[in-house]
Formats: C-alpha cells, sequence, structure tokens
C-alpha cells in the first residue's frame, strides 16, 4: 500500500439530532428484550433486542445526559414488563391497582432503571464506536478506493471490539450492582436467557450468572457495528467487506456452546449416576397451593384461639398431604413392578420431605438470650405470647405426630425471640427459619434467613426516616426493631440421613436467596450437598413470579454443581440436577405451575464433590468487567481531555 493511502481523509462524523420517535422506540426495545424470559420465553431476542437502543444512542449527540434518559426509558420498557408481577402484592394487601402503582412498583422500576440509565450515558459517550461515514475517495482510482476502504474497515473493527468489550463489561457491572445493592434483586440478568439449551448457561460454573450477560452485548454491538460497516463499505467500494469480527464472534459462541453442551452431560443425573461412589437420595417436596391472600385474612383479625386453630388445620393439610404422597409413591412403584418385573422395582421412599416457607401456622419460641428452643408450654402469664396448649411448639407437636417416621422433615417456620421483661417473656424480634426435623425435638436444627426482601422483609433507612417506620408500623403491626432479622452464620447443615448412617451437607436457602449465588457459596463444602430451599410464591399469586424463582434457582445449581430440591407453596416445585435440568416439577402439561401435589425425585449426590471456580472465587468476573471498562472508556477520556485542553488554549 502506498504511503498516500496510509494517511486517507474521512468523512467528518455529521451533527446529528435527537427525533422523537428516538423516545418511544427505547422503550419498546426494553419491552422486547423483556420478551426473551418467561413467561415468553423468546430466548433468541436476548441477541437482538438491544439493536434499537444501540441505534438511538448512536445515532444522536455523544452527549452523557441524552445517553441516560434513553437508557433510563429502556429499563423501564424492560423493568415494567419482566417484573410486572410485582403488582400482585398490592392485591394480596387488597391496595387499589394504581395506588400500587404510584407509590410501590413504578418507584422501584424508576430506581433499577436508573443503573440501564447509567450505562446508556458511558456507551453514548466513552464506549461510543468510531461512527465516522467513511473514507473521502472520490478523487482515487478504483485500486485506491478499494485499498482506502479496506484500511478504514480494519480500523472500523478495531474500534467495534474497543466498545463491544466496553459495553458488555458495563452490562455485567450493572447488572451486579442490581443484585448486591441496597434494592438488591438479582432476578432475570441477561445472562438467564441463555437457559435454553443448557449449552451456554453451564459457564456459569466459571463466572457465575451476572456475567453471563456479557456474551449477549457483546454479541449485539459486534452485530450493529458490522452491519453498518457493511453497508458503509458497499456504497463506498462497491462490495462489503468481510466483517471479521463478526465471523470472530459467531465462532466463539459456537465453542462456547460446544463446550456448554460437554459440560452438561458431564453433569446430568445419567453422568453422575454412572460414577463410583454416588448416593442416590430420594426426596419429595409438597405444597398446599394456598392464597397468601387467605392466610392474610386468617390471621390479621383473628383471635388468638382462631389463629392457633387456623395453624393447626393447615399444619394438618399438609401433613395428610405427605402422608398421601408417601402413599402414592408406593402405589406407584408396585403399579410399575407389576407390569415390568424384569426391571426389578426397589422401593425408594423419600428420606427428605421439604415443606415450603409458609407451611408451619404458628411460630416456635426461642430465648433470646441463651438460644435455646422453648421445649415446654410457656406460663399462662405470658404477656402477648401463645400459652397452654398454644404454647406446645408446633415442631414439637409436629415430631410427637411423626411417630419415628425414618425421613427428614425440612420446613420454613417463624421463630420468635423471647426476652423477659417485667416478669413477663415479651417477643423481641423474630427470624424467617427452616427448621430441619429427624427423629425427635432435640434434633430440631433452624436456620435463619440472611439476604431479606427489601420493603417486604425490611425497608432501607426505615430506622433513620420517621415516616417509614411508622408506615411499616402501619402495615405489618409491628414495630422498627421488632421485625424480621437477618440471620448469620455460613456452616452448612450435616444431616444425617436416616437408617443409613450417611452424612450430607445442606445449602440453606429460604425464599429468595436461592436467586443469591454469592450467598450460597459460603456454605459450600467439600463432600456430598444438597440445596434445600422453601419459598413462599403466594405473594405473588398466580403471576410467572414463580417460573422465574425456579429457573433462577437452576442457575445456582450450575454455579455450585450441586442438586437441589424445592417447595415453594404456589410456585414451582421441583428438583433440578447440577447441570440446572428439571428431573422432577409440580406442574400442568401447559407448565401452569400453581398446584396443589408433591414433586419426588432421587437425586444423584456426589460424594466427592469438589469446588467449582465460582464457588472458590465468587464474582471473580465482575471485577475483570470492571478493569475491562475502565481499560476501554480509557481512550475516549483521553481525548476529550486533550480536546478540551486545546479548546482552552486556543
Amino acid at each position: 500500500m502506498s504511503k498516500k493511502l496510509q494517511q486517507y481523509t474521512e468523512q467528518a462524523e455529521p451533527v446529528r439530532e435527537s427525533k422523537w420517535w428516538h423516545w418511544l422506540l427505547s422503550p419498546a426495545a426494553g419491552v422486547v428484550m423483556a420478551l426473551a424470559f418467561l413467561p415468553y420465553d423468546y430466548s433468541q431476542l436476548v441477541w437482538v433486542a438491544l439493536l434499537p437502543l444501540l441505534y438511538v444512542l448512536w445515532s444522536g449527540p455523544a452527549k452523557w445526559w441524552r445517553g441516560f434518559r434513553l437508557g433510563w426509558l429502556y429499563g423501564m420498557g424492560y423493568y415494567c414488563t419482566t417484573f410486572s408481577w410485582i403488582r400482585e402484592v398490592g392485591y394480596t394487601f387488597n391496595i387499589p391497582a394504581p395506588v400500587f402503582l404510584a407509590i410501590a412498583f413504578l418507584p422501584l422500576m424508576a430506581v433499577y432503571s436508573c443503573l440501564i440509565g447509567a450505562w446508556g450515558a458511558l456507551v453514548a459517550t466513552l464506549l461510543r464506536p468510531r461512527l465516522s461515514p467513511g473514507p473521502v475517495t472520490t478523487d482515487m482510482i478504483a485500486e485506491q478506493r478499494k485499498a482506502a476502504w479496506k484500511q478504514w474497515a480494519w480500523q472500523d473493527i478495531a474500534t467495534t471490539l474497543r466498545s463491544a468489550v466496553g459495553c458488555a463489561a458495563l452490562w455485567v457491572c450493572i447488572e451486579w450492582l442490581r443484585a448486591n445493592g441496597t434494592l438488591g434483586f438479582s432476578w432475570n440478568s441477561l445472562g438467564m436467557a441463555l437457559y435454553n439449551g443448557l449449552a451456554l448457561a453451564q459457564w456459569a460454573e466459571f463466572v457465575g450468572t451476572a456475567a453471563l450477560s456479557f456474551l449477549p452485548v457483546f454479541m449485539t454491538v459486534i452485530i450493529y457495528c458490522a452491519l453498518r460497516r457493511c453497508v458503509l463499505h458497499f456504497k463506498g467500494a462497491g462490495r462489503a467487506g468481510r466483517p471479521w469480527d463478526f465471523y470472530g464472534a459467531v465462532t466463539l459462541i459456537l465453542l462456547l456452546i460446544s463446550g456448554g453442551l460437554t459440560l452438561s452431560k458431564l453433569h446430568s443425573p445419567l453422568s453422575i449416576s454412572k460414577r463410583e461412589n454416588v448416593l442416590q437420595l430420594p426426596v419429595m417436596a409438597v405444597q398446599i397451593n394456598k392464597d397468601q391472600s387467605d392466610h392474610i385474612a386468617e390471621t390479621m383479625n383473628a383471635s388468638r384461639a382462631q389463629r392457633v386453630e387456623n395453624g393447626i388445620s393447615q399444619y394438618g393439610v399438609y401433613l395428610r398431604s405427605t402422608m398421601a404422597a408417601f402413599n402414592e409413591i408406593q402405589q406407584e412403584t408396585a403399579r410399575r413392578a407389576m407390569q415390568h418385573p424384569e426391571y426389578g422395582f426397589e422401593q425408594k421412599l423419600p428420606v427428605w420431605v421439604v415443606w415450603p416457607e409458609s407451611a408451619m401456622g404458628l411460630p416456635v419460641w426461642r430465648d433470646k438470650t441463651t438460644g435455646q428452643l422453648y421445649k415446654d408450654p410457656i406460663d399462662p402469664y405470658t404477656e402477648g405470647v401463645f400459652f397452654g396448649e398454644e404454647g406446645l411448639p408446633m415442631v414439637r407437636k409436629l415430631v410427637q405426630e411423626m411417630g419415628g417416621s425414618s425421613f427428614t422433615l425440612f420446613t420454613g417456620v417463624d421463630e420468635v425471640l423471647l426476652a423477659p421483661e417485667g416478669g413477663y417473656l415479651i417477643p423481641n424480634g423474630q427470624y424467617n427459619s427452616m427448621a430441619c426435623i429427624t427423629g425427635n425435638f432435640d434434633s430440631v436444627r433452624t436456620v435463619a434467613k440472611q439476604h431479606l426482601m427489601p420493603f417486604g422483609e425490611y425497608l432501607p433507612l426505615v430506622e433513620s426516616v420517621k415516616w417509614l417506620g411508622d408506615l411499616y408500623s402501619a402495615i405489618t403491626g409491628t414495630q422498627v426493631g421488632e421485625g424480621i432479622r437477618p440471620g448469620k452464620g455460613d456452616d452448612p447443615i450435616e444431616m444425617q440421613l436416616p437408617g443409613t448412617g450417611e452424612t450430607v451437607g445442606v445449602i440453606p436457602a429460604i425464599c429468595y436467596e436461592d436467586t443469591v449465588g454469592a450467598l450460597l457459596t459460603k456454605y459450600v463444602r467439600k463432600g456430598p450437598q444438597v440445596i434445600v430451599n422453601v419459598s413462599n410464591d403466594a405473594w405473588f399469586r398466580n403471576s410467572v413470579c414463580g417460573a422465574q424463582q425456579a429457573r433462577n434457582a437452576a442457575f445456582r445449581c450450575i454455579e455450585l454443581r450441586r442438586a437441589m430440591v424445592r417447595a415453594a407453596n404456589r410456585g414451582v416445585c421441583c428438583s433440578i440436577a447440577p447441570n440446572g435440568a428439571f428431573i422432577d416439577a409440580l406442574q400442568k402439561a401447559d407448565g401452569t405451575p400453581h398446584l396443589a401435589g408433591y414433586s419426588y425425585a432421587v437425586l444423584p449426590v456426589d460424594r466427592n464433590a469438589g469446588f467449582t471456580l465460582y464457588a472458590m472465587l465468587g464474582d471473580w468476573a465482575v471485577v475483570g468487567c470492571l478493569l475491562l471498562v475502565i481499560l476501554t472508556s480509557a481512550p475516549a477520556v483521553v481525548q476529550r481531555f486533550n480536546a478540551r485542553k486545546q479548546t482552552k488554549t486556543a
């Protein structure tokens, strides 16, 4: 190439102005992105749904505030669609829909959308690729024109790669902030849209689910810039140059899919079962599909006696449902054995039974000072505390009625802390806990929820902003400081399997803790382990909340390579394999999860299970993405600094 072509003249980037339809296209694109998730599950959209946002960000002036507003509008379209089920909480509390939207739903979505707004601001400015119309080649001969456009294309590819890496890494960072900030909510990261087919989802074992979002954002930027480059190249040189960056990105994705399929097969139930030293663990999850509105109606204005009666009644429903499920499993095994005697079916009754977060109708009492559960009925003079027959903890009653059953029960309970005051035992805080029960009352162990639901179990800033505290007291009936407290600790629960002497570690996940990967990594130890989740998705009635949470929970199995059993009351009652596949799930033929009944499965548990990279290092990939954002933004920062310096000098 001649020297004169090494320094060709480029056309200046035209001055652009915002169009009115840009402000409509941005939220509409956010709605399209939401269609990549349940209940729609058009997961292919995750690879292209950002294209309209990139177009509006890069077809106007490179201004921070403009980029923020467009990104914020995109976020509102996305979050209001994919999290629309949150409005069901308003119905549960009989709050009129317009009121709930105005005071809760829309403000929360607006806060989350600010993160995508920040992404838009940086993408529109510091992470903006080169957007020149191309070289000026009107006075060049054909060979020179071809060479000039080829040189321009390679330079454009270099800036495209810088922008694609920076945009993708920044998206990972904002999703991590959404999951771990004050209003932490890790639901539906872009990486979760890669679940279908399980191949790309397997890489969460190494980088975590949030970092998987890098792939669709990176690919979308490559697609946008490659299409634009090819069109301009064709107009200027009469032929479109080859988009080598697009070819490279597609090759990378295909390699990841190929490797992911291998990982998925390696951690499938069938493959694990073929290994040596693998434990077959029969588990069952039971739920009664009770609407939260009914539960609130039973407790809000009920007398003490009525609350006890309702609690015992609910507990009885669970106990009868469990026993009926045992009978049904026995009958089904016998039926298969009679139909196919050559297979020699072995009776595998569940050794673990899981009830949901809402299962126990009455609380258990724990001494705040000693930490011991109360074994005996509490004195009748106890102010504000159940007494007499009511004082016999429901867990103890359950143990008595189990009568030495050879299974361990995991169930959600409210643990009320009691403290002596003025001769009385006064409730002083409580935990949202999971109880593990085997054999007798002395065996009962509890673990408290650590990651509380903002606005559901605690209010941010509630202790310092008075009106928030007053609102909290009006809704919950408790004073600030007397409500649900976060638990502590990082030790898994070591459970002996009845009748075997085997010990399996339980990774506890209460409510939506099965969506918080960083929390569950604390419990990972070498050896046989299973994640046990108790949830209550009845707060969100017949919405898609339960299905979305179960999909999210599958990524915890991949990140840690541990199987999971979960009961959700009105969500997806299921068992999940270490590769994220559902072994069994309680749902209708059309996929509707809102059913009463049980899910039964035999979990393959590797006695030699080790640590995944994510379990050892946590969100290391997010730190790497932050460094990539800094590196890819640096050239634009330097350029802007030099331009401002020259302007001042002039």
